[in-house]
């Protein structure tokens, strides 16, 4: 038996699990208003259908009860990041310890599967805040292995054990049970303005090393740049290979490419440190339009210039979306949602009409739990608890006419509700050391929505709410493919962007492009537990897979429902 993390035993509960309890969910009734960007909008919607119905009353965060720890020998954890990504950590003689070796596919798949998820992304780098033993360095693994004990290595504690060239290992794997999701093999992609066969090889500089002298008219990777990220010593090498790529493509023409990019600016562009967007075009929706951009020569000089080659692939995806050529029929409410999720990058909902009792028993259950493997996944001694359960008391949230019209207007008329989960962030977080997602960040997945639902009062000074920039949605960023390059430094972000804390009241919640940058805030003297779920275009998941990029798509921690909204 394998579990997934540090489990917590409740002391007065046994060691077996009560079964998931049943309900069934009340139908949706009339309801009072969402609210949008801190103005509560309270007007003429009163037809939105989302119930006030059941709510019970609202309980403040108490305080968490004592708990006894429980481990297994030889039990595997992420930590130091997400539920679905982070530093593996194995269980051994009574202490937590790293694993070093081939930061290969081949070792990923294994330890993807057997913390129980699916598909592996990729393997990269995260080390311990402090110090770790190292349990088991020297891993070499063909892949096939069942547990991480079959690969080759060293042995317990022997061995060189971690360094620069062998450092912890961290993994970011996919859901299990995607099957529903359409495969499409990589012949039959279609990516406006990029060669799908071709869009993803590494940059290639011209031979010739003359310096024209010419400059790009926007230069968003300055030496001084570090100050806008996390991870500043990763990101001024990242600065310096960018710099050195933009000099040599404007120089290819020296009169024509920087031209392009200033007709880009006359379209609308606008930039920063993190990326751009053609907001600027205002209302000239021809400027925008996927057609009369991204098959353009200017675009192809921006593409080569400042792109990664997942940005290139993401910036193809979205901006057809983002500007379509037209809408969906949405009554009042639904075309309210849609107006301020498109204007700001998220909208408040003050009731969603749930049956808040029933909810509170599943994530109960569900958060508490450990003897149903891959249900419960809990990081760094209790600091982020994430559960995938079925919830049937979703059901008439999943089915809400209003919220998935609104939703098929944002993402396009082929939407999926891809899953969801229970996520708990407990009094243990201190910040990001030991939950990723508390750094200011982008999900690195392009346009996607989450729609959280509060199973309690979140209040936003103590509360742990998510935080998010306004405005920040429509960015296409100049690299999707690290995680140092999507954490942002948070000084710079106060100084610099309109921050949105997203706190409400038990049953309500808010609708998000993860997009946006955000992040779970890191502080408060209170614990915070959602409900998230997670929607995308029915195209993206099955591209990012046919084109095999390194990017979670849908989230693997969730539970899969793959729902057509």
């Amino acid at each position: 038996h394998v579990s997934i993390g540090y489990i917590t035993w409740r002391c007065s509960h046994t060691h077996t699990s009560p079964p998931l309890p049943t309900y069934k969910s009340p139908r949706p009734e009339p309801s009072q208003i969402f609210s949008s960007t801190g103005r509560r909008m309270k007007k003429a919607f009163a037809l939105l259908l989302l119930a006030a119905s059941a709510r019970g009353e609202a309980h403040p965060p108490s305080e968490e009860n004592q708990e006894c720890e429980v481990y297994n020998e030889k039990d595997l954890r992420l930590a130091g990041a997400s539920p679905d990504a982070g530093r593996v950590e194995v269980y051994h003689e009574g202490e937590w310890g790293t694993l070093c070796g081939d930061s290969s596919m081949s070792l990923s798949k294994v330890l993807c599967r057997e913390l129980g998820f699916g598909r592996a992304i990729g393997v990269f780098t995260i080390a311990p805040k402090k110090p770790t033993k190292n349990w088991l360095s020297g891993l070499e693994c063909t892949g096939d292995e069942e547990t991480i004990l079959d690969c080759k290595h060293h042995g317990w504690a022997e061995g060189p054990g971690c360094s620069a060239d062998a450092p912890p290992i961290a993994v970011r794997c996919e859901a299990a049970g995607l099957e529903s999701i359409k495969a499409i093999p990589k012949s039959e992609l279609v990516l406006d303005g990029v060669d799908v066969e071709t869009v993803l090889d590494p940059y290639q500089p011209s031979e010739s090393t003359t310096t024209c002298g010419s400059g790009s008219p926007i230069n968003p990777f300055g030496d001084n740049e570090t100050e806008a990220f996390v991870y500043k010593e990763i990101i001024q090498n990242w600065l310096t290979e960018r710099k050195e790529r933009v000099s040599e493509v404007m120089c290819r023409d020296s009169e024509a490419n920087p031209k392009a990019i200033e007709s880009m600016l006359d379209d609308g562009l606008r930039w920063n440190q993190y990326g751009f967007d053609f907001e600027g075009a205002g209302s000239k929706a021809e400027e925008k339009n996927g057609n009369s951009i991204l098959k353009t020569q200017k675009a192809d000089v921006l593409r080569e210039g400042y792109l990664s080659p997942n940005a290139k692939v993401f910036w193809s995806l979205d901006h057809p979306v983002r500007y379509p050529d037209s809408l969906p029929e949405m009554e009042p409410a639904a075309k309210a949602i849609f107006t301020n999720l498109s204007r700001d990058g998220f909208v408040m909902i003050d009731d969603f009409g749930l049956d808040m009792d029933a909810l509170d028993k599943t994530a109960e259950w569900a958060l508490n739990q450990r003897e149903q493997k891959n249900v419960t996944v809990v990081l760094d001694d209790g600091a982020c608890v994430m559960a995938r359960p079925e919830v049937p008391a979703l059901e008439s949230l999943i089915s809400n006419k209003t919220i998935n019209t609104a939703i098929r207007g944002y993402l396009g008329q082929d939407t999926v509700l891809h899953g969801y989960k229970i996520l708990r962030l407990s009094q243990r977080l201190k910040g990001a050391d030991n939950y990723i997602a508390a750094d200011w960040h982008h999900d690195r997945a392009g346009r996607r929505l989450k729609l959280f639902v509060f199973l309690h009062d979140i209040d936003n000074d103590e509360g742990r709410p998510t935080e998010v920039t306004n405005g920040t949605h429509n960015l296409v960023y100049w690299s999707f493919e690290d995680y140092s390059t999507s954490r942002f430094d948070d000084e710079f972000i106060q100084n610099n962007f309109e921050v949105h804390r997203l706190g409400g009241k038990r049953g309500g919640g808010f609708l998000f492009d993860t997009n946006a940058i955000h992040r779970g805030s890191p502080t408060g003297s209170h614990k915070r537990e959602t409900i998230i779920l997670e929607y995308h275009s029915e195209s993206k998941c099955p591209t990012i897979h046919a084109l095999g990029l390194n990017v979670p798509c849908p989230s693997g921690d969730q539970y899969m429902v793959a729902h057509k909204v």
